[in-house]
């Protein structure tokens, strides 16, 4: 009868064995080098880098707003109402930097063109490096000091797979990483697969495949740590996870054969 036991038991044990979930899976940063007591510097400096089909909202401000008027919407005609009374009685023209900031989408060839500078080179920048050029461009042909604001619009990234709730997502900054990626869409389910996270993304017209271990400790100096603009994230399921969407068929066969099993053993005990 013990052997008979010790039987019943390990087929039992055999067939809850594939819905069993470990809590270790479960657990971020529990490999590799403890995390320092100390503070560390962010060394990894992983600027966006603006690509074709970005809308950028791009302000100029010098300390002459008319000077500056025709890159944000177009010089103020006399007498159009763009001028207040002061307290002296003298006019004042009203900034044109109060209005909607103009936005510019960069075209398949990587440029945006801005009034009177004509077409320039966005893709492959950073919108540090684009405020930057924008500026020695309208200091040496149209501006004295100019002040030159850069902003993306439509910063995007899409998670699919077991998360909380799967979709493309908008930001209105330009950094974010893939944990916050995966808080915005739910974390990932108890399903999925921590280890190998899929970050595939396109730049330059290149298309890459990044993988990301989430157990990982030093996943905070990974290339894909920030998320660049369209990046796709993808959890893909545990083997746990297709046992328990198998079909019904497959179900059944995983209650019958242990049942089989059990039933032949006893035969063979009792004969």
């Amino acid at each position: 009868m013990r052997h008979l036991f010790v039987c019943l038991l390990s087929l039992l044990l055999i067939a809850l064995l594939p819905a069993c979930i470990h809590h270790k899976t479960l657990v971020n940063f529990n490999e590799g080098p403890a995390f320092s007591a100390s503070p560390e510097t962010i060394t990894l400096k992983n600027s966006l880098v603006l690509q074709s089909d970005d809308l950028l909202s791009i302000t100029i401000q010098t300390l002459d707003p008319i000077a500056s008027a025709p890159f944000n919407g177009g010089i103020p005609a006399a007498g159009s109402g763009n001028t207040t009374g002061s307290a002296n009685g003298q006019a004042s023209t009203a900034s044109a930097n109060s209005a909607v900031s103009p936005t510019y989408l960069i075209d398949q060839q990587g440029l945006i063109n801005i009034p009177l500078l004509g077409k320039v080179q966005a893709a492959g920048l950073s919108t540090t490096q684009l405020r930057d050029t924008l500026s020695k461009k309208l200091a040496a042909q149209y501006l004295n000091d100019p002040i030159v604001n850069v902003r993306l619009l439509n910063f995007k990234f899409t998670v699919l797979g077991e998360v909380g709730h799967a979709g493309s997502f908008s930001i209105t900054g330009e950094r974010i990483n893939i944990l916050e990626a995966l808080g915005m869409a739910g974390d990932v389910t108890i399903y999925g697969t921590r280890e190998d996270v899929l970050v595939i993304r396109e730049q330059g017209g290149m298309r890459s495949y990044g993988h990301v271990n989430l157990h990982q400790r030093d996943l905070f100096l990974s290339p894909y740590f920030y998320l660049q603009q369209n990046d796709l994230i993808y959890i893909a399921p545990t083997k746990s996870k297709i046992g328990a969407s198998a079909d019904q068929s497959t179900k059944v066969l995983q209650f019958v054969f242990p049942i089989i099993t059990t039933i032949s053993i006893l035969i063979n005990l009792f004969r």
